[in-house]
């Protein structure tokens, strides 16, 4: 799944409905919720960023904006999906540019993914 959006914003995926109706990511479990930014965020230079989020695990996925304190999920930049088996990536997907972002802030040092 790419976002188009720019430095200075954020993704977070989140496979807990109470997160993604709440919007608010701060009490998330280890492997709950990952946020995705850029790695050069900036207040003065804001530039266009694509966020590619992998769609690991089967099931309800919930993807949400926590910037301005959840203000812009609660106005309506959030939305859930399906994920299914499928094909994958198409070719020109499956390598993320250079300089691209990923996912930031994992808590307590895990560096596992989500279960698949």
């Amino acid at each position: 799944l790419v976002f188009n959006t720019d430095n200075n914003h954020t993704v977070v995926q989140t496979y807990n409905s109470t997160i993604y109706n709440l919007c608010d990511d701060s009490n998330a479990l280890d492997n709950d919720t990952l946020q995705y930014a850029s790695p050069d965020p900036s207040a003065s230079i804001v530039h266009p960023v694509s966020v590619a989020v992998p769609l690991l695990k089967v099931g309800p996925t919930y993807f949400f904006s926590s910037d301005y304190d959840g203000e812009q999920c609660e106005n309506g930049q959030r939305f859930s999906i399906n994920v299914t088996y499928g094909q994958g990536l198409p070719p020109s997907l499956r390598t993320p540019p250079p300089g691209a972002p990923g996912p930031v802030g994992q808590q307590s040092g895990d560096d596992t993914v989500p279960e698949t």
